[in-house]
């Protein structure tokens, strides 16, 4: 799978190619979906999160990136059961005006 940061991850020693069209939730908790969305034809994605609701602390310590769709969809060589999983990061800030924006990154998918 296609990281924000365009490196791909290697699951079980085995390269992953781009993910296209895979449903990604950030699961916070007991697998709370807090926000979802899919990749685009790159594997890309990204989340837009309310910062009144989600305290950056909690992210980084209690939630994660999880890719639902099987990886069999994207290669038939990949298992079809478990799922791709990762805890996040903070990589920056970004100041937009008034806005401050927070960059989280994958920390790196892990097959579960």
């Amino acid at each position: 799978m296609n990281s924000l940061t365009g490196k791909i991850d290697v699951i079980n020693g085995t390269t992953t190619p781009i993910f296209p069209n895979a449903s990604v939730q950030l699961q916070c908790g007991a697998g709370n979906v807090v926000s979802s969305t899919t990749t685009n034809g790159s594997g890309v994605f990204s989340l837009v999160l309310d910062p009144l609701q989600n305290i950056l602390s909690s992210l980084l310590s209690n939630c994660n990136l999880v890719v639902t769709t099987p990886l069999s969809t994207c290669n038939a060589s990949l298992p079809s059961v478990g799922f791709l999983q990762s805890p996040l990061q903070l990589v920056g800030k970004t100041l937009v005006g008034l806005l401050r924006i927070v960059n989280l990154n994958a920390a790196g998918f892990q097959l579960v």
